[in-house]
C-alpha cells in the first residue's frame, strides 16, 4: 500500500527547525503535505511543481516557501525515471513551525513585516533565482552553519522573501486540506495516475473508479478539494507537458499534440491556449526570443 499523504519530517532533537540535503535521481513524486513550513531552494532538476491549485514548472535556482499543511509535489521530469538515466535531483530545505516561533521572534516588532509573507506561504511563494544569487546563497549555506547561525539565516532568508517585490504567490486560493485519511489516498492516487497516463486517453469514468467514486461524487470530491474540475487540470497537466517538448524538442506542434495526450490539432491549440494565452506557434517564438 502506498504511504499516505501527510508527510511526516524526520526530528532528532528539539529545535525548532530542521535542515535537510537531497541528492537523488528524482524528487519524492506524490503530492504531499506537513505541518512544518518549508523553504527549499532546487539546486538541480527541473519538472512540475504543484503546488495547490498552481502547475507550473520547477528549474534550478528556484527557491520556494510552502506553507503550513498545503499540498504540493516536485514532479521530476519523465527523463530521470529512465533506465540508466544519470540526471540527479538535488536541493536543500529547511522546515519549521511558524507556531514555535510566532510567540518569540516573530512576535518582535522588528518581524512585523513577515507576518504577511506568512500568509502568503499559504499560497506557496517563490522566487525564481540565477546562479550567485544572494537568495539561494543564503539557502545553499545552511547545511555548513552551526544551529544558531542557522537561524539567523532563516530570519534572513524571510527577511528577503518579505521585502522583496519580485516574490510570486502560487496558489488562487489558500488550499482546505481533506479531513479524512482516504481523502488524502484518493487525491493522490488520482494525481499519480494522471502523471503516468497523460500521453493517453483518459475519461471520467477512469478517475472515479480510481478514486473508488461514482462519477458524480468524484466530480463533486475533486472540485471541492482543488477548486477545479477534473477536465481543467488534466488539460493544464497535458499542457504543461506540451510546452516542455515546445522548448526542448524540434519536434512538430502536431507530434507533441498527440504525445501529450489530443488527438486533434485543434483542441490542442484551442486548449493551449486557454491555460498560456497564446498558440504553440507563439509560444515557441516568445520562449526563443526570451531565452536564446
Amino acid at each position: 500500500m502506498k504511504k499516505p499523504l501527510l508527510f511526516k519530517i524526520p526530528s532528532v532533537d528539539a529545535r525548532s527547525f530542521r535542515v535537510e540535503q537531497d541528492d537523488l535521481p528524482h524528487f519524492y513524486g506524490h503530492l504531499h503535505f506537513h505541518p512544518e513550513i518549508q523553504l527549499t531552494l532546487i539546486q538541480r532538476g527541473e519538472g512540475t511543481l504543484i503546488v495547490g491549485d498552481r502547475i507550473d514548472r520547477f528549474a534550478q535556482f528556484d527557491v520556494l516557501m510552502l506553507g503550513t499543511n498545503l499540498p504540493h509535489v516536485f514532479r521530476s521530469d519523465p527523463a530521470y525515471f529512465q533506465a540508466g538515466s544519470t540526471l540527479r535531483a538535488a536541493s536543500t530545505t529547511l522546515f519549521f513551525r511558524a507556531d514555535q516561533l510566532e510567540a518569540t521572534l516573530f512576535s518582535l516588532p522588528e518581524t512585523h513585516h513577515i507576518e504577511q509573507l506568512l500568509r502568503e506561504s499559504q499560497h506557496g511563494v517563490r522566487v525564481c533565482c540565477g546562479e550567485g544569487h544572494p537568495l539561494a546563497q543564503l539557502v545553499a549555506e545552511l547545511p555548513t552553519l552551526r544551529p544558531f547561525d542557522q537561524l539567523l539565516n532563516l530570519l534572513r532568508i524571510l527577511d528577503y522573501l518579505a521585502i522583496n517585490p519580485d516574490r510570486e504567490v502560487l496558489s488562487i486560493s489558500a488550499y482546505e486540506q481533506p479531513q479524512r485519511p482516504e481523502d488524502h489516498y484518493r487525491l493522490e492516487k488520482v494525481f499519480s495516475y494522471i502523471f503516468e497516463h497523460y500521453s493517453s486517453p483518459i475519461t471520467l469514468d477512469n478517475v472515479a473508479n480510481i478514486a473508488n467514486l461514482t462519477p458524480g461524487a468524484f466530480c463533486r470530491f475533486f472540485r471541492q478539494h482543488t477548486r477545479k474540475t477534473f477536465s481543467t487540470l488534466l488539460n493544464e497537466v497535458r499542457v504543461e507537458q506540451a510546452c516542455r517538448h515546445l522548448r526542448e524538442s524540434k519536434e512538430t506542434i502536431g507530434h507533441i499534440a498527440v504525445k501529450c495526450g489530443y488527438t486533434n490539432l485543434s483542441n490542442f491549440n484551442r486548449q493551449f491556449k486557454d491555460v498560456m494565452g497564446m498558440s504553440p506557434s507563439d509560444y515557441i517564438r516568445s520562449y526563443h526570443t526570451n531565452y536564446n
